[in-house]
């Protein structure tokens, strides 16, 4: 696999129109080129709008960047509303890789319509350890997130990607547990809120736990969002808004009657050479999807430049954008880093 990086539509424009039938192309892009871009595509690009993209040159926003490949190992599917009306064609292209260690399926999202945990759940079928990664699309200023399988505009998709070599998936929190826990008593698991914590209003408790004034709570949001615990994974749910009702919405499902962790930041570049330094192996290809939560965060404490020397000492041959939130086998994270590693 091949990291592109375009410093304008026109460049990429261009490189589609020259695109072989033997190459395949995943684009990362903003709302506006990736739609502009959709009409010059040829049937095996892929299109994805981003929040910001990540490039062999680290961190941009409004570039188009992307990755290239042997058209012959991907399979590309659509996938339908309601996600169920898609499950024969999905299964049938899992199939076809399932005796493959190596194979992994790149999922991408409507960033807006909330139904990535729907989306993973109608994934039955596929075994919990056979990789899925990916990242949800990103709006403009109307809301309308883009994905494009060739000129036609979909709302989700999955490629499932026969690989030849070794693959690996890594997740990378840049929180750590507090020790302080809230229980869910209330929630509306589709709606993605909570309207209590602990038996009390959600934004008062919450507020409450962190030894903050309830009006400020939001100012806490990116510094101190909630785990769910899955075994021994600890999976971000990033509180998105405060209700007038004191209720909490969030970026992504939280189920009532369980118990939810406080989590504070961690030294953000200590982490990743942790999680780098974990690497299985040294690769020759990166897919690195970050939330946007994260770069809010590392915009703010100006920790990009560090992120990429770290990042492309690893390996320069990476590319991947800014998501809506992060999908990782089978679960939906928020204020998360995804890589996907090729040998």
């Amino acid at each position: 696999m091949k990291a592109l990086s375009f410093n304008t539509v026109d460049e990429a424009r261009r490189y589609l129109e020259e695109l072989g039938g033997s190459r395949g192309l995943v684009l990362f892009a903003s709302a506006a080129a990736v739609s502009e871009l959709s009409r010059h595509a040829p049937s095996r690009a892929v299109l994805c709008s981003t929040k910001g993209e990540y490039t062999p040159q680290g961190y941009r926003s409004g570039v188009v960047t992307g990755f290239e490949y042997e058209s012959g190992i991907a399979d590309i599917v659509e996938i339908l509303h309601p996600p169920v009306l898609s499950v024969g064609q999905l299964s049938a292209s899992y199939h076809k890789v399932q005796a493959n260690a190596n194979a992994f399926m790149l999922l991408l999202c409507d960033g807006t319509g909330a139904m990535e945990e729907t989306i993973l759940s109608s994934l039955f079928f596929i075994a919990p350890e056979f990789k899925i990664v990916g990242g949800s699309a990103a709006d403009d200023e109307h809301g309308e997130t883009y994905i494009y399988i060739g000129s036609r505009r979909v709302r989700n998709l999955g490629i499932f990607f026969n690989m030849p070599g070794r693959t690996a998936l890594v997740k990378e929190n840049i929180y750590v547990t507090t020790g302080k826990t809230l229980l869910v008593t209330e929630a509306d698991v589709f709606g993605r809120t909570v309207y209590s914590f602990n038996g009390r209003p959600a934004a008062e408790e919450y507020a409450r736990v962190l030894g903050v004034p309830e009006a400020e709570l939001a100012e806490h949001f990116l510094s101190s969002p909630l785990g769910k615990r899955y075994e021994d994974d600890l999976i971000i749910a990033s509180p998105m808004v405060i209700n007038p009702d004191g209720s909490v919405t969030f970026y992504s499902q939280v189920m009532s009657s369980t118990y939810v962790e406080v989590l504070s930041a961690a030294d953000p570049l200590a982490v990743l050479e942790e999680t780098l330094g974990g690497s299985p192996y040294k690769p020759s290809f990166v897919l690195n999807i970050n939330c946007t939560l994260r770069d809010q965060l590392f915009i703010r404490d100006g920790l990009w430049a560090a992120f990429d020397g770290i990042m492309l000492g690893f390996c320069g041959n990476t590319t991947g954008f800014i998501s809506y939130g992060e999908q990782y086998y089978k679960k939906h994270a928020n204020q998360t880093m995804i890589l996907l590693l090729v040998e």
